[in-house]
């Protein structure tokens, strides 16, 4: 599963659009909230980057028996 993110202009944070690649192929552009600098950025195909990394394993919980 790899997400689009795109990089605040204001802020040069990276922010994640709630777009998942694998569920949404065709993509042409967006909009999206940015938590840093608090405006909508408007964004297409070719300022956006895939986040591809691997997702880490779960944590096993471990419970202690009482």
């Amino acid at each position: 599963m790899a997400r689009i993110i795109i990089k605040c202009k204001y802020s040069g944070h990276y922010v994640f659009t709630p777009i998942d690649t694998d569920r949404s192929p065709t993509i042409v552009g967006g909009c999206v909230l940015c938590p840093y600098c608090g405006t909508d950025h408007m964004w297409t195909v070719e300022e956006a980057r895939i986040d591809d990394r691997q997702k880490k394993a779960p944590k096993l919980i471990v419970r202690q028996a009482s």
